[in-house]
């Protein structure tokens, strides 16, 4: 698997995994703003976009984690479980954050949990339809 700078091009060409309901909103949320510090990553293989992932930074030492995952990613479970915990650990490094968090639905609850993440609460309808989702938090 290789990485790539992500470039917000890359979500429409990412055959996703989760069904978004609005694509536009997605590149709202993952759009990184370099000049802020944010970091993100495309992963391939095969010809084929495994994911993207990065980090926000919201606040002095505190980034935000989001991932797209593709409809190939379970191919590649290793791997992908591989890739998320150097970029989380190596971001957390280089960014100087003590606190990563994000956000999560129901069915990724033990895959997020299997990274070290603690559920700290939940947000009600976070959703643009008014699902709930969970926040979960590490802290380095």
């Amino acid at each position: 698997m290789i990485s790539k700078d992500f470039d917000i091009a890359h979500i429409d060409i990412i055959n996703t995994k989760i069904n978004y309901k609005d694509l536009n909103i997605l590149k709202a949320e993952t759009y990184p703003s370099y000049d802020l510090g944010d970091q993100a990553k495309t992963y391939i293989a095969d010809d084929r976009v495994i994911f993207a992932c990065g980090i926000k930074i919201i606040r002095k030492g505190v980034g935000h984690c989001w991932v797209v995952p593709s409809i190939y990613v379970d191919d590649y479970a290793r791997s992908f479980y591989k890739e998320i915990k150097n970029l989380l650990d190596t971001y957390s490094s280089t960014m100087k954050l003590h606190r990563i968090q994000t956000t999560i639905q129901d069915p990724f609850v033990n895959w997020i949990e299997s990274l070290g993440f603690k559920r700290e609460s939940i947000l009600k309808q976070i959703t643009s339809d008014k699902e709930d989702e969970y926040m979960y938090v590490k802290f380095y």
